[in-house]
C-alpha cells in the first residue's frame, strides 16, 4: 500500500482518526508521518506519552475551520505572555498561567465537541468507592445496634443510634 500523502513510498505508519463519530484510517510512509509530527506517538514509551501533541491533534481535528488564518479566534492573544491561540494549537502547551483563563472558553468548546461534556463522568476512584463502602458498613453496624437497643427497650440509645444513622445518610460523613 502506498503512502496516501506522497503516493510514492510504502505506507508503514497507520493510524485511525475519529472526528464527530466518523472513523477515518490513514496510511503514511515514515517520512510523511515524521513531517506531520506523528511518529512520536509510536516511538514514545507509555510513560513519556506526548499528551501535548495528542491535545494539539485533537483540538486541530475537532475544529479545522478554526485553523484558518483569517479566523479571528486564531489571533486571540494572552495579554501576559503574548501567546496566540494559533500558537497554542500548534505547540499544545500554554505560555503562562493566564493562558488558561484567556484560552479556556475556546478549549472548553472543543472538549465539549470531542467528549459531549466538559465534566468527567467516568468511574470513581478506588479511594472514593472505599469511602462509600466504609460509610455503608458503619450504617449497617448502627442499624444492628439500633435494632438491639429497641429489642432491649433501651430507647435513649435507640434514639442516639437513629440520629447517628440519619446524620451519616444526610452528610455522608462522621456524625
Amino acid at each position: 500500500m502506498l503512502c496516501e500523502n506522497c503516493n510514492e513510498n510504502e505506507a508503514t505508519f497507520h493510524y485511525t482518526e475519529v472526528v464527530n463519530g466518523i472513523m477515518t484510517q490513514h496510511h503514511l510512509c515514515s517520512e510523511c508521518a515524521a513531517k506531520m509530527g506523528l511518529t512520536g506517538f509510536a516511538e514514545s514509551p507509555s510513560a513519556d506519552f506526548p499528551f501535548a501533541r495528542l491535545l494539539t491533534g485533537l483540538l486541530a481535528a475537532s475544529n479545522r475551520s478554526t485553523q484558518e488564518q483569517d479566523n479571528p479566534m486564531m489571533n486571540v492573544k494572552c495579554p501576559k505572555c503574548g501567546m496566540k491561540y494559533q500558537e497554542f494549537i500548534r505547540i499544545g502547551k500554554f505560555g503562562c498561567a493566564d493562558c488558561y483563563d484567556v484560552f479556556g472558553p475556546l478549549i472548553e468548546d472543543n472538549i465539549k465537541k470531542l467528549h459531549g461534556s466538559v465534566e468527567h463522568k467516568g468511574k470513581k476512584s478506588n479511594k472514593t468507592a472505599q469511602h462509600g463502602n466504609d460509610l455503608l458498613d458503619e450504617i449497617a453496624v448502627l442499624n444492628a445496634k439500633l435494632k438491639e437497643a429497641v429489642e432491649l427497650e433501651n430507647f435513649e440509645d435507640a434514639a442516639h443510634y437513629r440520629d447517628e444513622i440519619k446524620k451519616l445518610k444526610e452528610g455522608g460523613g462522621n456524625a
